[in-house]
């Protein structure tokens, strides 16, 4: 029951986000046709391999699948993301510039203007929507919380909430917006700081779990089919010859599933070590899994060379 709530809520935040992305199609149209393009393309992979016996495990198939449908679905989180991202940004120079216009004499309705004909790309569009909810008889408070609410930051969020807060308890709006667009300017350095100090980490993670893991993976395939080459000229039988193709493949197909659990989970940690947020993992899975099952065939099929190993 939790994990449906827990389903449910991802779905309505994805949907959110698409909403904020300003993508076109609906999340469950999007969800269904992205599922759909991904599963004709890895049954195709699929088909491609059999037919053609390529040296190439089927389990590529569902690793393209992966990718597909996480690429796809990404996407539009990916422009929601650069969206916040722009947004937050921009916001400093927009409260500075609100902060000036209100200790120049002038309204907040014309404050919000300034900012809505500035070019401050999404924080612009956003205030000119505030605006026009004030224009429609809506009061400040509302419109900000509406404000904040399309808005998935939570730095957005807190701000808008520490502006109510002052204009309720009559505080001198113009000096906080100032002290705010400090501390928000700050804040968005640390955080810009934070990817320029994790970035040593993320290449060590990427060039462990993409790169260098996989082929040291495909060494050992390599080995395992030698092992069982050699073993099919020592006179066993067809019954024991089966059981160790059999069980190679087994091993190979262990060896491949674990493989995509460990980029699964690299991605993971470096979106926690980047980002603070596993949910942009989604971000980077993709790419690592291509890294890491070219850098797993690549080794494989170098060594298989080197070695006489026939893979």
């Amino acid at each position: 029951m939790a994990g449906d709530e827990r389903g449910f809520a991802f779905f309505r935040h994805y949907k959110k986000m698409l909403k904020q992305s300003r993508f076109k199609m609906p999340a469950e149209a999007w969800l269904v046709l992205s599922t759909g393009i991904s599963l004709a393309f890895a049954f195709a992979a699929f088909m491609f391999i059999v037919s053609f016996a390529l040296p190439v495990s089927p389990l590529m198939a569902l690793v393209l699948f992966l990718v597909m449908v996480d690429g796809l679905l990404g996407y539009p989180y990916l422009l929601a993301m650069r969206r916040i991202d722009s947004i937050e940004a921009a916001l400093p120079d927009a409260l500075k510039q609100m902060a000036d216009t209100l200790k120049a004499g002038g309204t907040y309705e014309f404050a919000f203007r300034e900012i809505a004909t500035s070019e401050y790309g999404p924080l612009s569009k956003e205030m000119g929507n505030v605006l026009r909810k004030m224009e429609e008889g809506e009061n400040l408070e509302n419109s900000m919380n509406a404000f904040a609410a399309n808005i998935e930051s939570t730095l957005v969020k807190r701000t808008i909430a520490i502006i109510i807060d002052s204009i309720k308890a009559g505080a001198g709006l113009a000096d906080v917006l100032d002290e705010i667009a400090d501390d928000v300017r700050a804040m968005h350095r640390i955080a810009k700081e934070r990817i320029v100090a994790t970035t040593l980490q993320v290449i060590f993670i990427v060039a462990a779990g993409s790169i260098i893991a996989p082929a040291i993976i495909g060494l050992i395939s390599t080995v395992l089919t030698l092992f069982t080459n050699t073993a099919a000229g020592l006179g066993l039988t067809r019954a024991e010859l089966a059981a160790a193709i059999n069980t190679n493949n087994f091993i190979l197909l262990l060896l491949q599933l674990y493989l995509i659990i460990e980029v699964t989970a690299s991605g993971a940690m470096i979106s926690l070590t980047r980002e603070g947020k596993a949910g942009k993992s989604i971000i980077y899975i993709p790419i690592l899994l291509l890294m890491a099952f070219t850098s797993y065939y690549i080794a494989a099929f170098v060594s298989s060379t080197i070695i006489g190993g026939i893979r």
